[in-house]
């Protein structure tokens, strides 16, 4: 039986895209200006970082994807269906921890 495969731990996270205001250091009294041509308000990530099992000279993969907004079911189903083509061929081992977030109660 051929038990070599890929570990993966995926993880997703929301963002702001708005620039925050901060110290700077710009001359006093003179507020520089931030431009960003960023049209979305919060945009979700979510990566696939994994490591193979027995071959470490074949280094770890990312697997990246951003969306507008937040995930849902369907949109993680995409990014679990982007994950397949990614590692096509290969056996994978999806290591998907469901904690919740820093701070929740």
């Amino acid at each position: 039986m051929n038990t070599r495969s890929w570990i993966v731990f995926p993880d997703e996270s929301g963002v702001f895209l708005l620039p925050q205001i901060r110290r700077t250091y710009s001359p006093r009294g003179r507020t520089p200006l931030l431009r960003h041509r960023l049209n979305w308000k919060r945009a979700s990530m979510a990566g696939a970082l994994g490591y193979h099992s027995t071959d470490p000279d074949r280094g770890a993969h990312l697997c990246f994807h951003l969306k507008p907004g937040s995930y849902d079911t369907a949109g993680l189903i995409e990014v679990l269906e982007r994950m397949k083509v990614f590692y096509r061929g290969e056996r994978v081992v999806l290591v998907w921890t469901a904690c919740p977030p820093t701070g929740a109660g």
